[in-house]
């Protein structure tokens, strides 16, 4: 399966690479969002135990307009000039909602718990392209078979600069 992901313009890929799936540890995030991924993770192993752990696995798009949102909005991790990796994976890819995860990380909602539950269980609920927010996770590793240098502004979305592919 074709997927997309969002990487630091410091790192060094190249076509062919495969990347494997980042380890994260809570103790390395900041407390709101070490809170809110400490209860994704229980609410996952409570009621989704056949779901991989966020903490463990490679976070992806669907396409390109998902990944015009996530650089949005996580442009303060990634700056305006990242790497847009187009990944091929043979690993089951688990596609969800992040809105309600969303409207509780920007005090938009106030239960942490039941957020998390429907992140989880927008996976059974709707199909593919109705999700809101949409993110996949995956177990990896991928096979990088195109990079794009690109930029992102609030006022032109993303804009590349430069690809390179196979």
């Amino acid at each position: 399966m074709k997927v997309y992901h969002i990487a630091k313009n410091e790192l060094e890929l190249a076509v062919g690479d495969f990347i494997q799936p980042k380890i994260y540890r809570l103790c390395d995030l900041n407390l709101k969002k070490r809170q809110v991924e400490e209860e994704l993770e229980n609410v996952r192993k409570e009621r989704f135990p056949d779901f991989p752990s966020r903490l463990n696995c490679l976070f992806v798009c669907f396409d390109m307009d998902d990944v015009e949102f996530w650089a949005m909005m996580k442009s303060s991790i990634y700056g305006s000039q990242f790497k847009v990796l187009t990944l091929e994976t043979t690993k089951p890819v688990f596609w969800f909602s992040a809105e309600s995860y969303n409207m509780y990380f920007n005090g938009l909602r106030n239960d942490l718990h039941q957020a998390c539950l429907e992140f989880w269980e927008s996976n059974r609920n709707t199909e593919i392209d109705k999700l809101i927010d949409r993110e996949g996770i995956t177990i990896g590793p991928a096979q990088i078979i195109e990079i794009r240098q690109a930029g992102f502004s609030r006022e032109r979305g993303i804009e590349v600069m430069k690809t390179e592919c196979k």
